[in-house]
């Protein structure tokens, strides 16, 4: 009789999105499980409402979301309201199925306390650094001035940074946080960088939109939240239609977020709502499609302290499915994307403009690009280089054998034990 191994159990707290829209996370889940961890994934309701749920072979549980606002208390409000739900959680699935690891998922970084909580239990915290949240907190004010507020979240941030036993950061700039403004040893941290799924990487269909037929597309997938800079999009359309008399195109946004009410209103303030084409949330099953049938790209992330330090993953969806990319001069973009993208300068939106135009009347320069982008996916970007990183962590943090929990699940799945897929 073969001995059985027993599976290490991960909770992952994510509060910024729900699960598995939130792309990288429901990466990082599929890969641990398929390593043979079993994993446990908190959130707010999002695209599923279901309370109890499986994707990706993770356990879900979800709380429902609260409204999200950009001023000082709303901005409390949310957080204290998804720290209260997560804890309740936790302590449910702590009594219910047990966990050795708590994973958080930041920003917030007060998330990061409840893994400070079970420190004290013996379970380990690994802190995973998504957004750096003082910076977004500026981002979302429009402001690069400190305030109270600001300072309170620097505090957090080095408390919570210090004590977690292992730190991912998505890059260098994330990483180099981690080691100047907290002070942590550099052995504790590893960057696990974004990267696209495979749903983009094999060949994949355009959406056949009769809106889009004859023109060429524009597009942007993600998130609307303020510090998205999607607005920016919306002014570009405005200067092609008006100040460029551009008839050939029209503009795609799929996504959800805060920001999106103020959008469609700033589109009909500047007279371009027939020119765009908002599709609101979608399941991830069908955003590849969506890039697909884009021609050019766009990434409006405004160039600042916080969207310097982020690697957009949509701008690596775009590049998987060989599509060129306008973006500003963000320092993390430059980096992923190098010479396949054309930058517009720093937040100008006539330099945004020229850049866009300069690539829809170039179609060879188009697909040159698209190339280019591709190649440099295929060159150590996609998440497969990164799923090993990961679960290497988190073998030398339990000290366990991963090899042996893969064959334990693969034998609970010959007697029909398997987690649930979506």
């Amino acid at each position: 009789m073969k001995r059985r191994v027993t599976s290490p159990r991960i909770l992952m707290l994510l509060e910024n999105n729900s699960f598995p829209e939130d792309r990288r996370v429901a990466l990082e889940a599929q890969s641990l499980v398929e390593a043979g961890f079993k994993v446990t994934v908190i959130c707010p309701t999002g695209y599923s409402r279901r309370w109890s749920d499986h994707a990706v072979g993770a356990k879900v549980y979800r709380y429902p979301a609260t409204w999200e606002s950009n001023g000082f208390v709303g901005y409390v409000w949310e957080y204290a309201y998804s720290l209260c739900m997560m804890c309740f959680l936790s302590v449910f699935v702590w009594i219910r199925h047990g966990f050795d690891v708590v994973h958080v998922h930041t920003p917030p970084d007060l998330t990061g306390l409840i893994g400070v909580f079970y420190q004290l239990f013996g379970k380990k915290f690994v802190f995973d650094h998504h957004d750096l949240s003082p910076e977004l907190y500026l981002a979302r004010r429009d402001s690069d001035d400190p305030n109270v507020v600001y300072r309170v979240l620097l505090s957090v941030e080095r408390f919570v940074v210090r004590r977690a036993d292992k730190l991912i950061s998505t890059n260098e700039t994330q990483q180099q946080v981690h080691l100047n403004r907290c002070g942590v040893n550099q052995q504790r941290c590893v960057i696990v960088r974004n990267g696209p799924s495979d749903k983009f990487l094999g060949k994949v269909d355009a959406v056949d939109d009769v809106k889009r037929r004859g023109k060429l597309v524009l597009g942007y997938v993600g998130v609307i939240g303020v510090q998205d800079g999607v607005d920016y999009m919306v002014r570009v359309v405005h200067d092609l239609k008006y100040k460029q008399r551009r008839e050939d195109f029209i503009a795609v946004i799929v996504g959800d977020g805060s920001a999106l009410p103020h959008l469609r209103r700033l589109a009909v303030e500047l007279d371009v709502l027939d020119e765009i084409v908002f599709t609101g949330a979608l399941p991830f099953s069908s955003v590849p499609m969506q890039v697909a049938s884009f021609d050019i790209c766009l990434t409006p992330d405004p160039s600042n302290a916080y969207n310097d330090s982020c690697t957009t993953i949509k701008t690596m969806e775009y590049m998987s499915l060989r599509k060129p990319t306008v973006c500003f001069q963000t320092h993390e973009n430059m980096v992923t994307a190098g010479d396949a993208a054309l930058y517009a300068e720093r937040n100008d939106v006539d330099s945004f403009v020229e850049q866009t135009v300069s690539l829809m009347d170039d179609r060879e320069r188009r697909v040159a690009l698209g190339c280019l982008a591709r190649q440099r996916i295929d060159n150590g970007l996609t998440w497969e280089h990164q799923a090993k990183i990961l679960v290497s962590l988190y073998g030398v943090l339990l000290d366990h054998n991963v090899a042996a929990a893969s064959s334990s699940i693969q034998d609970d799945s010959s007697q029909g034990v398997r987690a649930g897929q979506s």
